[in-house]
């Protein structure tokens, strides 16, 4: 069933578990997502984003999104299709006309009165649209070897916990991605994950809204069940399930150099759904529904 995210994460978040939002770029994927979702009797977030190279017209975003809402639709398990990392008002409304389900308006890398401008408006138009809406505080970089948490503005900066309340509460946002040690994308190989609790601890209880952790990919099992259980209620995980699925793939074409492209691309998308049904599990949201 095709559903808003709210509807899926205030009850994640009340509960104490969480529900993995998938990079969704084809077709394929999205059937994968699903499928796992309903195997798992799981909600799942599809997260879709405009920069997908893929989506470079008006009538591209209009037909994936179709495709993504029948599918949903005919899932019986709750499925939200999610703007992820709209730039602007205009990007997000462009998603909002498109059919979205919940929108991301990211303008963590703007000064903070910038921020909570910007996410306000997109929360006044989302909600008389009633869509609910994702915003970040804090800066979540890459997880490449510059990778570096400060306290202060910087390209990859923690959320400041004194700052929490009064973004949402100025804001109205639904629901807030946060920065508390996690990167977007793989991380190198100096790099070790460090969750700050204390710090999520701290934002869990200034706010009762569902939070968000982007970056799950690499992070750790361990870290990513305690994040859910201490208010964590969305992970976005991209990385991970696509390096799976090309292991799967691999894994095949080194058993059968002879399989055709059709049997290439099955590995993968069993590899990625593997994975996908895998997270549930390490969330918690397996058997929620």
């Amino acid at each position: 069933m095709l559903v808003k995210m709210d509807e899926i994460l205030v009850k994640a978040r009340r509960e104490g578990y969480g529900v993995i939002a998938v990079s969704c770029f084809s077709l394929e994927l999205i059937g994968a997502s699903i499928a796992a979702a309903e195997k798992k009797n799981s909600p799942v977030i599809l997260n879709i984003n405009l920069k997908y190279e893929f989506l470079d017209s008006d009538q591209d975003l209009e037909l994936f999104l179709y495709m993504a809402r029948q599918r949903a639709m005919r899932s019986n398990v709750p499925v939200a299709v999610n703007l992820d990392h709209g730039a602007d008002y205009e990007a997000v409304m462009k998603a909002i006309s498109h059919g979205f389900t919940s929108v991301m308006i990211d303008a963590s890398a703007r000064p903070y009165e910038e921020n909570v401008a910007v996410t306000r408006e997109v929360v006044r138009a989302a909600h008389a649209a009633g869509l609910p809406v994702e915003a970040e505080l804090g800066c979540v970089g890459m997880a490449d070897a510059s990778f570096r948490l400060e306290t202060k503005y910087t390209e990859s900066a923690k959320t400041d916990p004194g700052l929490v309340k009064d973004f949402v509460d100025r804001t109205g946002v639904d629901f807030l991605a946060v920065s508390i040690g996690n990167a977007h994308g793989p991380y190198a190989k100096n790099i070790v994950p460090h969750i700050d609790f204390r710090l999520l601890e701290e934002i869990g209880k200034a706010v009762p809204i569902p939070l968000v952790l982007h970056g799950g990919s690499g992070t750790g099992d361990d870290n990513l069940s305690r994040a859910c259980r201490m208010g964590i209620s969305k992970i976005n995980v991209g990385t991970d399930l696509m390096e799976l699925a090309v292991r799967k793939a691999q894994k095949g074409y080194e058993e059968n150099q002879n399989m055709g492209r059709v049997r290439y691309l099955n590995h993968y998308v069993a590899g990625y759904q593997e994975g996908v049904e895998y997270y549930m599990d390490v969330f918690g949201s397996s058997g929620k529904v």
